[in-house]
Formats: structure tokens, sequence, C-alpha cells
């Protein structure tokens, strides 16, 4: 089951968020509007994709080209092994926020986990065999998920590749995209042109 999924995380993680978007098409919150609850799960999960998004940029500053090539220990990368996962999470998470429903918001949770611990577990294993030794001990030293920023060092110079941070800068703007989307979609329930099925926490 975990090399499946590692293998094919692209193509499970589509159809699992395929389910996730009809139910938002479909599907609205019971939270009184305006309200002042409403706002604050909007806004913060704003704020969570906007920390996605630009942390996004950051790990890949530091990871395009170097993958499985050299350990990284710099950046991100010296406060958690994964952190272009960890910044994922935090904006799948923001999305479900976005959306006002805490049901599609713990679904988008499970569904994460569920895909990813599982992606991450054998990639680790990969990265083992093709680094060996000094990956080992990077794995040691550095937290796998939740960031340890007392580790935290950098360099004052570092080379990038451009072409591909260039594709990451265009992975980000998705999340961007994905925002206005959701407003979209609100905006049509409002106004009756999408119709909601029904309504849920």
């Amino acid at each position: 089951m975990e090399k499946f999924i590692a293998r094919n995380r692209i193509v499970v993680t589509r159809w699992s968020f395929g389910i996730v978007i009809l139910l938002v098409l479909f599907t609205s919150h019971i939270w009184p509007r305006p309200g002042l609850f409403e706002f604050l799960l909007q806004a913060l999960g704003f704020v969570m994709i906007v920390i996605a998004v630009f942390g996004r940029l950051w790990s890949s500053v530091f990871i395009c080209g170097y993958k499985t090539k050299e350990v990284i220990q710099y950046g991100p990368y010296s406060i958690t092994r994964n952190p272009l996962y960890v910044f994922s999470f935090i904006g799948a998470v923001g999305f479900g926020l976005v959306t006002r429903s805490l049901v599609i918001t713990a679904l988008i949770i499970f569904i994460y986990v569920f895909i990813y611990a599982r992606t991450v577990a054998s990639e680790e294993k990969k990265l083992e065999e093709v680094l060996g030794v000094k990956y080992l001990q990077y794995k040691a030293n550095t937290p796998r998920f939740f960031p340890d920023l007392t580790l935290y060092r950098s360099l004052p110079q570092y080379t990038i590749n451009v072409p591909l941070f260039e594709h990451a800068f265009k992975d980000a703007v998705w999340f961007f995209l994905g925002y206005g989307a959701l407003q979209i979609i609100d905006l049509l329930h409002r106004h009756a042109i999408l119709p909601v099925l029904f309504r849920m926490p």
C-alpha cells in the first residue's frame, strides 16, 4: 500500500480531492452570514494559504535541483526534513477553513495525512539508499515534520536552479487561484446560481 500510494500519489491525490471538490460545489456550511465565526474561519484559512505559498517558495529556493543529489540542511531544511510537505499541509488546511466547513477541513486533513505520510516514508527510504550516511545523520538530527526552530541555520550565498524554481513558482500560484475559485463558488451559492444540496458544520 505504501509503495503504491508513493508511486501514484498524484493520481490518488487528484481522485481524493476530486471528491472534496464535489462536496464544496454542492454543500455549504451552517454558520450565520455574516458572522464572526464564519469570518474568522475564512481569515485564518487565507493566512494559512499565504504561509503555504511563501513557505513552498522558500523551500524551493533550497531544494530545486538538489533533491536526490545532496543532503540539504539549510533554510527550512534545517528545521524539518520535509518543509514542502509541511507547507502544503498548511495550505490544504487553509483551503478547508476557507470553505468554512469543519467537516470538509477534517476530510482534507485525513486525506492529506493518509496519502503523504506514506509518501514521505517511501521517499525517505530512497534517499537513505541514494545519499547514505549523510542522510542518516541528517535524519537523526532533524524532525520529519514538526519544525524545530532552534536548529535553524542558513547561508550567506546559495546557488539555485532557476528553471526548476520558476516551475515551483508557477505551482505556488495555483494556491491563490484555488482560493479565488472557492470565493466564486461561495458567491454562486449565495445567489442560488449553484444549488446547495445540504449544509454541514
